[in-house]
């Protein structure tokens, strides 16, 4: 029988018992398809990011219209910066995360108390090596080291942003993804009104204060209600599955760690590329477009966690995942595409005339990308899942070394809209030589 329950006619006020089947409301077939964990964790994690992507755009307009165009570059640089090195900083550990709490049981508040413990400990390492190094590499970031007191702050900020994250993995690894919108919303709301108010008083730090204020404000009760319910309400399901110990545990996550690495390299690297390539004005808009087109590119991300996660609990069913999610990431991807590309001027114009009329290049074209980046994020989940982490590896390494060598070149030619031209090569190219393994995955178990 097909997915679809099969239909008769029945008279009215009889039944036709041992015809057939009578179809079920569409009430009820919405309710259990919403209480399947694998569609229930990519729906919350698409409105949160449909969410967050609305209060980016609102923040981001704002502070064009409050703050001049250099002041947004600086604060674009800062926050790139900060989330680039947040993200080396947390070693990967979402994955891992991801992989191994949904079935931790006893042992998860161990398991997320080192994730954050760890993390941390290398956000401060990290920051306060970049600020030391810095200067020997460009005199464009000055402005993150210009006095003591901003230094001390922006390395705080690498190590707060890290838990933030990591908690997001968190909630959705111990099936409390409905928070994660709730939380985003809040701190999305917060950090718009804490830009309003400090537009007059600290223009130069308004941006790069709005946001910390805001994650300081996020971080306590959601690991309140990390520790405090979901963690015990995990144990008591008494699913526990043995994890690898921890020599096992750390070569997972070493390996996982470095083809994270080159994936940062050519995703979250590029604003700050190209801040030190073209400057901070240049940077403004681009980051723009890079933040408004890489929100499809989180909904991606998103379709791989819930794969992560699923497939965690019960390996042997894998393949039926990750046929599900390419097949609704299609649906989804293919006409956003169409829709941003159609209305990418008019999205960029909330910002400004400069940034529509040099921004809508780039933001088509990492629109476009999320359609084979969509096909990668699936075969690396799969990948993290079977625990075949050199292919993690390869994947990550080839992606970015085409797209930051061929950014690095296209940018003297065509400035920030080559790093589009970049971007999508590469996705492109690498997805082309996944796609033999992938076809396979998804013909097994079918």
């Amino acid at each position: 029988m097909s997915e679809r329950a099969r239909t008769v006619d029945v008279p009215v006020g009889g039944s036709a018992p041992g015809v057939g089947t009578v179809a079920e409301p569409i009430g009820v077939r919405l309710r259990q398809h919403l209480r399947d964990p694998l569609n229930g964790n990519v729906y919350a994690l698409m409105l949160n990011t449909a969410v967050s992507s609305l209060l980016g755009i609102t923040y981001w307009a704002l502070a064009a219209r409050l703050y001049s165009p250099a002041e947004v570059g600086v604060g674009a640089a800062t926050v790139s910066t900060m989330t680039f090195l947040s993200n080396l900083s947390q070693l990967n550990l979402n994955g891992a995360i991801a992989r191994f709490l949904p079935t931790a049981a006893a042992q998860g508040s161990r398991l997320v108390g080192y994730a954050y413990g760890v993390t941390c400990l290398a956000a401060l390492t990290l920051g306060g090596g970049f600020l030391l190094l810095a200067p020997l590499v460009t005199d464009r970031l000055d402005f993150l080291h210009r006095t003591p007191l901003i230094a001390v702050a922006f390395i705080l900020s690498v190590a707060g942003w890290c838990v933030f994250t990591l908690q997001d993995s968190v909630l959705t690894a111990l099936r409390g993804v409905v928070w994660v919108p709730i939380e985003n919303t809040a701190f999305g709301l917060a950090k718009i009104a804490l830009l309003v108010l400090l537009a007059g008083a600290v223009p130069s730090l308004g941006i790069f204060i709005s946001w910390n204020l805001a994650v300081v404000a996020a971080l306590i009760p959601v690991n309140v209600l990390v520790f405090r319910r979901l963690l015990p309400r995990q144990r008591a399901r008494r699913t526990e599955a043995a994890l690898p110990d921890r020599r096992g545990l750390a070569r997972f996550v070493a390996l996982d760690y470095v083809g994270y690495l080159f994936m940062q390299a050519g995703t979250n690297a590029l604003p700050l590329i190209v801040t030190a390539r073209l400057g901070a004005e240049a940077n403004g808009v681009f980051y723009v477009a890079w933040l408004l087109g890489g929100s499809l590119e989180l909904v991606a991300y998103h379709f791989g966690t819930s794969l992560t996660v699923e497939s965690a609990a019960d390996e042997s069913r894998l393949a039926a995942y990750a046929r599900q999610m390419l097949r609704r990431g299609l649906l989804l991807f293919v006409p956003a595409v169409v829709l941003l590309w159609v209305s990418a001027p008019l999205l960029l114009a909330l910002f400004g005339s400069n940034y529509a009329a040099t921004g809508s290049g780039t933001l088509r074209l990492f629109a476009v990308a999320v359609l084979p980046k969509l096909v990668l994020t699936v075969f690396v989940a799969a990948s993290r899942v079977q625990r075949r982490v050199g292919r993690i590896i390869l994947v990550q390494a080839a992606t970015s070394t085409l797209v930051v060598s061929l950014a690095l070149v296209a940018m003297a030619e065509i400035g920030v809209a080559g790093v589009g031209v970049a971007y999508l090569t590469g996705q492109v190219v690498v997805m082309g030589a996944v796609l033999p393994s992938m076809m396979r995955l998804l013909r097994a178990g079918s």
